[in-house]
C-alpha cells in the first residue's frame, strides 16, 4: 500500500527518465515517484544509446526496469547494424521488453517501408527472447493507415505479448490489438477535455488488459497539463480511468499495476528469484526467465515459476558477478547446472563466463537446453562449449516434427525440430557428452521411438522424466 494515501501502489508502465529534461532533478523525480506510491516504472528506450542509458539508470535502483528498442522516428542510417546492436543488448539480458518500436506516419520522417522492416525485426526479437513488445503508433490526422498496419503485423503471431502504449486510436482498433495478444495503455490524454475518443477506447478495453502510464516527460495529465510530466503523475491517469470502468480508484490502481507486473514480469514487493538455487546438493544457475519456446507442459507457459519450493521469477536477468557471488566456492557442489525456467543459451556469454570459473575449480558442469542454441546465436555454438560444459541435456520431447510442434511451439515454428536434431549431432561430434530427454505422458509421444532415435540413430544418451516432475 502507498504510504501517502493508503491506496495500492502503482506502476508507471512507460516513461523516459533518461531524457535530458530530467538532468537537473532526476533523483528528486524518483523520490517524488516513491512518495506518490508509484513503486515501479518501466524506463523505455528509443534507440541504442538510450537503451544503454536506461540500463545504467536502472542498475542498482529498486523499482526501475529498462527496455531496449529503436523508435520508428529514430532509425539509424545503418538499420541492419542498429538491429544487430539491439539484438546484442537483448542477449546481454536485464531488459523487461523490446521497444519502443512501432509505426509513426504522422511525422513522415522515415519512409513507411523502412519503419515496417524495423518493426517486424523487433517483433521477431520479442518472440525469440520471450519479451513483451512496447508499440508506438501515430497516424496522419484523420487516417488509420498506421493503426491498420500495426494490427496486420501483430495478428497471427503465436506467443506474442505486448502493449500499445499511449493509445489514441479508436475503440475498434483497441479491440483488435487485445485480440492479437496485447495490452492497451492509457496516458494523461485520458484527462484532457478533447480526449473523448481515448476515453471511449478505455471503456472498450477489458480492465484485465489495461495499463496506465505517463510517457514522461510528455503529456502531463490534468491538473499538471503544460508542465513536464513525471512518474508521480500516473496517479491522475488511474484516477481518471476508474469511473470509466465503474471501479474505485483503489481498484484501478491495483488491477493496472498487477497487469503491468504480469506483462513485464516485474517482481511483487521487489521479490526476485535466486540467481542460484540448490536441488539434491547440486547448484542450479537461474540464467534467464526468457525462452524462445512455449512448451505446453512447461509451468512458465502458464505463468508458474516455482520449482522445488523456489520461486524463480526474475524481473532482471542476473549478471555474471551476481551469479558468482550467489554460487560462492563451486567446490561445495558436486555439479553446477545451467537451467532455470528459460533457455540458457539466450545468454551464452554468461553461461561461458560462469562455466569457466566452475571448471577452473574442478567441478562438473551441465547445460540444460532446448537445442536452439545455433539459431538463437546465429553461429555454431557446440565447439565453444568444449572444455566448459561436461554434459549437455537436450529436450527432445518427440519422435517427429509434427508431434514436437504440437507440444513445443517456438519462435522457429513450423520447424523447430530439425534444428534440434542437427544441434545434437553437432554437440556429439564436438565431443560433448549429450543426453536427450523426453517428457513422458504427452499425447502422441512415442517414448520408445524417442529412445531409439536418441541412442540408435543419434548415438547419444537418453533419459525420460515424468510430466509433472520439475527439477
Amino acid at each position: 500500500m502507498s504510504q501517502a494515501n493508503d491506496l495500492p501502489d502503482l506502476v508507471d508502465s512507460h516513461c523516459h527518465l533518461t531524457w535530458d529534461s530530467f538532468d537537473e532533478d532526476r533523483d528528486a523525480v524518483i523520490e517524488r515517484m516513491a512518495e506518490a506510491g508509484v513503486t515501479q516504472a518501466v524506463v523505455v528506450a528509443t534507440g541504442i544509446e538510450d537503451a544503454l542509458a536506461a540500463a545504467a539508470l536502472c542498475d542498482g535502483r529498486e523499482g526501475l526496469y529498462p527496455t531496449a528498442g529503436i523508435h520508428p522516428n529514430d532509425l539509424p542510417e545503418d538499420l541492419d547494424g542498429g538491429l544487430a546492436a539491439l539484438e546484442a543488448l537483448l542477449l546481454d539480458g536485464g531488459r523487461v521488453a523490446v521497444g519502443e518500436t512501432g509505426l509513426d506516419y504522422y511525422r513522415d520522417r522515415v519512409p513507411p517501408e523502412r519503419q515496417r522492416r524495423s518493426f517486424e525485426a523487433q517483433i521477431d526479437m520479442a518472440l525469440r527472447f520471450d519479451l513483451p513488445l512496447v508499440v508506438h503508433i501515430r497516424d496522419r490526422d484523420g487516417r488509420t493507415d498506421a493503426y491498420d498496419d500495426v494490427a496486420r503485423l501483430l495478428e497471427n503471431r503465436d506467443g506474442l505479448r505486448g502493449v500499445i502504449h499511449c493509445f489514441t486510436g479508436s475503440a475498434d482498433h483497441a479491440r483488435r490489438y487485445v485480440a492479437a495478444g496485447c495490452y492497451v495503455s492509457f496516458s494523461g490524454i485520458l484527462t484532457f477535455p478533447k480526449g473523448e475518443n481515448v476515453r471511449e477506447a478505455a471503456r472498450a478495453v477489458p480492465i484485465e488488459r489495461t495499463l496506465v502510464e505517463t510517457d514522461a516527460p510528455f503529456l502531463a495529465p490534468l491538473p499538471y497539463r503544460g508542465k513536464r510530466n513525471e512518474p508521480a503523475y500516473v496517479a491522475e491517469v488511474a484516477r481518471a480511468l476508474a469511473p470509466l470502468k465503474g471501479l474505485s480508484e483503489a481498484d484501478a490502481r491495483r488491477i493496472t499495476s498487477r497487469n503491468a507486473r504480469t506483462l513485464f514480469r516485474l517482481p511483487t514487493n521487489e521479490h526476485a528469484g535466486p540467481p542460484v538455487y540448490r536441488i539434491r546438493g547440486a547448484a542450479y544457475v537461474n540464467v534467464t526467465n526468457a525462452c524462445d519456446a512455449r512448451c505446453v507442459f512447461c509451468p512458465r507457459t502458464h505463468d508458474d515459476y516455482e520449482v522445488k519450493g523456489y520461486d524463480l521469477r526474475r524481473p532482471k536477468d542476473p549478471r555474471v558477478e551476481e551469479i558468482l557471488e550467489a554460487l560462492g566456492d563451486p567446490r561445495g557442489y558436486p555439479e553446477v547446472v545451467f537451467c532455470g525456467f528459460g533457455e540458457p543459451t539466450l545468454r551464452l556469454d554468461v553461461v561461458k563466463a560462469v562455466a569457466q570459473v566452475v571448471k577452473d575449480a574442478g567441478v562438473k558442469t551441465r547445460l540444460n537446453t532446448n537445442g536452439h542454441a545455433d539459431l538463437l546465436n546465429k553461429r555454431p555454438v557446440a565447439p565453444e562449449l568444449v572444455g566448459l560444459i561436461d554434459q549437455v541435456s537436450v529436450s527432445l520431447n518427440a519422435q517427429d516434427r509434427e508431434t514436437y510442434e504440437r507440444h513445443c511451439p517456438s519462435a522457429f515454428s513450423p520447424d523447430g525440430y530439425t534444428p534440434v536434431l542437427a544441434w545434437i549431432r553437432a554437440a556429439r561430434d564436438a565431443g560433448l557428452d549429450v543426453v536427450c530427454t523426453v517428457v513422458e505422458g504427452l499425447d502422441g509421444v512415442d517414448v520408445e521411438a524417442c529412445r531409439r532415435l536418441a541412442q540408435d540413430d543419434l548415438g547419444v544418451g537418453w533419459r525420460g522424466r515424468m510430466l509433472d516432475a520439475v527439477g
